[in-house]
């Protein structure tokens, strides 16, 4: 209005009708117990306190335009950084594999990525993304599955020539497990049976990490069983350094998820990495 004149210019470029303009100035000047215009049959001039809320409304005004103008490549064109938190496993498996592929395709994406075995608060953390095994229960993250899987118990065929191999879960009690520490059911290791019944057994073992690479290289070397996503193993089974067991009690119902928070419009920095991990994988 101030930039047009007068009320009528105002409500013209604004596509709107000249008394809704004026009573809009006049509910503002009461909320502001100010008076902020001077009218008359002719002018419309600013007072003094209508001038420094005219220059402060000026600058929120053209903060909002950068704003947008900065935000808007994001979604069409990726870029800035994307915070990554993910387990030692992938760490050590894939990842190394994946990242610099990604980042070849979008050279303007930088990725901070946090390797640990604990569940982090994506949120309170600043992190876009976390990958994570395992069925998701967290509704106030949205997960995307990136790779179904099933849990296997496997060990080094030396382990199974020393210590037999289990033919029913229950058996695993009398076994040295390896146990990763962050879930919450590490100790109870979690079957279906042919009928379908779940079957949930305590297990014991020597060793507890937060490193799924450690508990790895154990298994191995033959120090005991582990408990492992599948897609983790496959070349330690094809070259024969592990070996399965109580493979017709595996439960096929989880996988590899990437989980963020919730929003209306997901950053397509954040949306072409879990694509990409879909197709990669």
């Amino acid at each position: 209005m101030v930039e047009h004149g007068s009320f009528t210019a105002a409500a013209q470029a604004l596509n709107i009708s000249k008394p809704v303009v004026s009573k809009q100035v006049s509910q503002l000047e009461k909320e502001l117990g100010v008076q902020l215009l001077v009218r008359t049959t002719r002018t419309l001039n600013l007072t003094e306190a209508g001038e420094t809320f005219a220059h402060y409304a000026s600058k929120i005004i053209k903060d909002l335009i950068e704003a947008e103008h900065a935000v808007m490549p994001m979604q069409s064109e990726p870029q800035g950084t994307l915070v990554i938190s993910a387990p030692q496993s992938l760490a050590y498996s894939f990842l190394p594999k994946l990242l610099p592929e990604f980042q070849k395709r979008f050279p303007l994406m930088q990725l901070s990525v946090r390797i640990t075995g604990r569940y982090v608060d994506l949120i309170d953390e600043g992190i876009d993304v976390a990958l994570r095994v395992g069925k998701m229960e967290d509704s106030s993250l949205k997960a995307r599955l990136i790779q179904p899987c099933c849990m296997q118990v496997c060990a080094a065929p030396e382990y199974w020539q020393s210590n037999g191999v289990p033919q029913h879960p229950t058996e695993l009690s009398q076994h040295n497990c390896l146990i990763y520490q962050p879930a919450s059911t590490a100790r109870n290791w979690q079957f279906k049976d042919a009928a379908g019944q779940d079957i949930s057994v305590k297990v014991n073992g020597n060793l507890h990490s937060d490193d799924g690479g450690l508990l790895l290289s154990a298994a191995r070397l033959g120090q005991g069983i582990f408990y492992v996503p599948s897609f983790l193993i496959s070349q330690d089974l094809q070259n024969a350094q592990l070996e399965l067991a109580l493979t017709e009690f595996s439960r096929a119902d989880t996988g590899l998820y990437a989980l963020y928070p919730r929003a209306k419009h997901v950053p397509s920095k954040l949306r072409v990495f879990i694509d990409y991990l879909i197709e990669a994988l």
